[in-house]
């Protein structure tokens, strides 16, 4: 995220000018306030535990607080309202807030100061609680003016979340949802739509299919507002093989099954489409074929000219006729 903070930094902005000449005095003085914040945070009934931890000139200041017997969007402002006065009281600086419900401490909500009773509030705190209610893996939720990201560890659940998030139907232009599972993740922009599902789902059924010769081991799914981004992490007969030996003459008849699934699954979006094919080497990784539909393949990307950008324009084009 950016730098946090919002109405108090002018405020500070020239006591940090001089924090340099008793640097001691300063630092002692700072865990003493950061000590104050904390203990008077655990006095509020709501707090199942706090942390605050002391700003430096390389470390924003930060308040963690872990939170119980709240139920309502309502209540969840009014804590904030709480945790900020304790802030303000004390003269904290502007500080990262991390929520945690004690019932479930994977999830957290991340937000700065300026937040608090900011006209964005209620629908944001509406949102996380509908979220974390209805989603299996934990959540991340961190939100920033012009932006929110929302990132679900679904693990084996990652179906079921794509699912419900889109029943939720929330999100807006400036939302990104990210859906992992291990190595596997799938982004969208905005609201997550029923032909995300049906686009997840398709992709999912699709590229790490063990009737392929050459599966998807791990895969990346992105729906844009402007296209779609999948890049597929290619395992290879005879792994690992070496980058020189990943020609097109050698492995084209078994990619070419997974590239023909990959752009039916992918067709359900009807936006253009990024397809990106990477293998995994002793050498690091080895971005061997890459394509992005209405355009003509870059010359000088692959530096051993294997021709496999190339090959899968080629085969998209008469894939799509």
């Amino acid at each position: 995220m950016r730098t946090f903070g919002g109405r108090r930094a002018v405020a500070h902005a020239s006591a940090w000018l001089v924090l340099s000449v008793p640097l001691l005095v300063g630092c002692t003085g700072a865990l003493d306030q950061a000590h104050s914040v904390q203990t008077r945070l655990g006095r509020i009934e709501q707090v199942a535990d706090a942390s605050v931890t002391t700003p430096t000139d390389q470390r924003a200041a930060a308040i963690a607080v872990g939170y119980t017997g709240v139920a309502t969007a309502r209540e969840l402002s009014r804590l904030l309202a709480a945790i900020d006065r304790v802030a303000d009281a004390a003269d904290y600086p502007p500080y990262r807030l991390d929520l945690r419900p004690a019932q479930a401490p994977g999830d957290d909500l991340v937000v700065d100061d300026s937040f608090i009773g900011s006209e964005v509030e209620p629908t944001v705190l509406a949102s996380w609680l509908t979220v974390t209610a209805a989603l299996l893996g934990d959540v991340g939720y961190s939100y920033e003016p012009g932006h929110e990201s929302i990132t679900v560890d679904s693990g084996a659940a990652i179906g079921h979340d794509v699912g419900e998030a889109s029943r939720v139907g929330y999100g807006f232009r400036d939302t990104t949802w990210t859906f992992a599972d291990e190595g596997t993740e799938f982004v969208v922009s905005g609201r997550v739509s029923p032909t995300d599902v049906l686009l997840f789902q398709g992709v999912q059924r699709s590229v790490a299919s063990e009737t392929l010769p050459a599966p998807a081991r791990t895969w990346r799914l992105e729906r844009r507002s402007d296209h779609v981004l999948l890049d597929l992490d290619v395992g290879l007969a005879g792994d690992p093989v070496p980058p020189e030996r990943l020609t097109v003459a050698r492995y084209a008849d078994d990619v070419e099954r997974l590239v023909t699934a990959a752009l039916d699954a992918v067709r359900v979006a009807s936006l253009p489409v990024w397809l990106r094919l990477h293998h995994r080497t002793d050498a690091g990784d080895d971005v061997f074929g890459y394509w992005v539909s209405g355009q003509a393949p870059v010359r000088g990307r692959d530096r051993l000219v294997r021709g496999w950008d190339q090959w899968l324009a080629t085969l998209a084009r008469s894939h799509a006729s």
